[in-house]
């Protein structure tokens, strides 16, 4: 275990001082991954429960009981739609109305996708920077005059090295998380319009029962 821990501190510290702000950008990666996946899975899963309800007839009736059934459904898909169905009811045009209900319900989840693409291109970049840096320690060894030159040659390039290494390392999970979360993010805009158009056929339906 000390062995280990020594070999670590070692290769932190040939990293250089580039390593501390990309292991931050790894902390980033993660956290928004994790955040993100666990918001569209939950989102995904409350519109299923909601289009499958509005499928089924289940939240039939006058218009009034249709924004009352989905308000019983826990969620915050029968949330989002209950909040356009009652701004229709208030003459809103169906199309805006839903559109800026969705837009306040997604706007977290895409704003996440976006700054997790934004780290995942950062952490290799700043491996380059650490690149550079390592390669000019490394001309600055070969052309001072003194006993240590190998030793700050051997420096450089290590730092060069493993800088490069770190931040692939670290951007690839996030290369195939951010892959995912747009698959899933697709996926919750598919539910959501699904959602949108039974309510709006549901409601036109009863709309039309009322006057007649």
């Amino acid at each position: 275990m000390n062995e280990w821990l020594e070999q670590t501190v070692a290769y932190w510290g040939a990293g250089g001082p580039l390593l501390l702000p990309i292991g931050i950008v790894c902390l980033g990666i993660w956290g928004l991954f994790l955040r993100s996946r666990e918001l569209l899975a939950r989102t995904i899963r409350d519109g299923k429960v909601v289009r499958n309800a509005l499928h089924s007839g289940a939240l039939g009736g006058p218009a009034r009981p249709l924004v009352e059934g989905l308000r019983a459904i826990p969620g915050g898909i029968a949330t989002m739609v209950s909040a356009a169905v009652t701004d229709v009811l208030g003459g809103a045009a169906p199309r805006e109305a839903f559109a800026a209900r969705e837009n306040e319900c997604m706007e977290l989840m895409r704003r996440d996708v976006l700054v997790l693409a934004a780290l995942t291109a950062i952490a290799p970049l700043l491996g380059l920077l650490g690149t550079v840096m390592g390669m000019i320690q490394t001309f600055d060894a070969v052309a001072a005059i003194g006993g240590n030159t190998g030793t700050r040659v051997a420096a450089g390039i290590s730092q060069a090295l493993i800088t490069t290494q770190f931040g692939l390392v670290v951007a690839l999970p996030g290369v195939f998380g951010l892959a995912r979360l747009q698959r899933m993010l697709r996926n919750a805009h598919v539910v959501i319009a699904e959602c949108r158009s039974h309510a709006l056929q549901t409601l036109e339906y009863e709309t039309e029962g009322t006057e007649r």
